[in-house]
């Protein structure tokens, strides 16, 4: 009788030395694995790019083309001979983001690249100036680090450290001196922007 009242309580004795070395193990791992995500969250920096604009496409298609100077490309002031956009950056503390902006031809365009001028300019002060010269659609070969796409033209990469609104205005035309031989060529682009967090 002596022997199994014995054996009861070094059973149970087994029992809850093996629960609470259960629970030890258990609550041990649970605090390494909430300071592991506590770590993490501190760690990971998100930051956000974006693109605005106000017309219902992002961006131009020429129709009826007449090629022409770059003097007079440049002060083209017609409606639907530019596009308007803003890239609004919001920045995490200790963080930047790098964007760039890609121009991205529609396939169905049937006029040669080399045709086709282009020209970005940003807003300063409340005035737009040059990016840079007005230059020939220059496709890049493959996709780029920031992820603008293969057979697009980056216009602008730009780095920026805290929360801003960069305003762009675009304008193509085609070149002078190019020969528009079917009335019915057309030439569309689309804007994107492409961007990434870096610390």
């Amino acid at each position: 009788m002596e022997t199994s009242g014995n054996t009861k309580k070094i059973l149970l004795l087994l029992i809850s030395v093996s629960v609470i070395l259960i629970l030890i193990i258990i609550f041990s791992f649970l605090g390494f694995f909430k300071e592991q995500k506590k770590n993490i969250k501190q760690e990971v920096k998100t930051s956000v790019v974006s693109m605005s604009y106000k017309t219902t496409i992002n961006g131009l298609t020429l129709t009826n083309l007449k090629p022409i100077s770059v003097d007079v490309g440049k002060a083209l002031r017609s409606e639907g001979s530019y596009f308007d956009f803003a890239v609004s950056s919001e920045v995490e503390d200790n963080s930047s983001i790098q964007y760039e902006i890609a121009l991205i031809k529609d396939e169905n365009s049937t006029i040669s690249d080399d045709d086709i001028m282009v020209y970005l300019e940003k807003q300063n002060s409340g005035t737009y100036a040059k990016v840079e010269e007005p230059t020939t659609f220059s496709p890049i070969k493959k996709k780029s680090s920031l992820g603008s796409p293969a057979k697009s033209m980056v216009l602008d990469q730009v780095t920026v450290s805290s929360d801003q609104i960069d305003n762009y205005r675009l304008r193509i035309w085609v070149r002078e001196g190019a020969t528009i031989s079917n009335p019915n060529d057309s030439y569309s682009v689309r804007v994107n922007v492409y961007g990434k967090a870096i610390e």
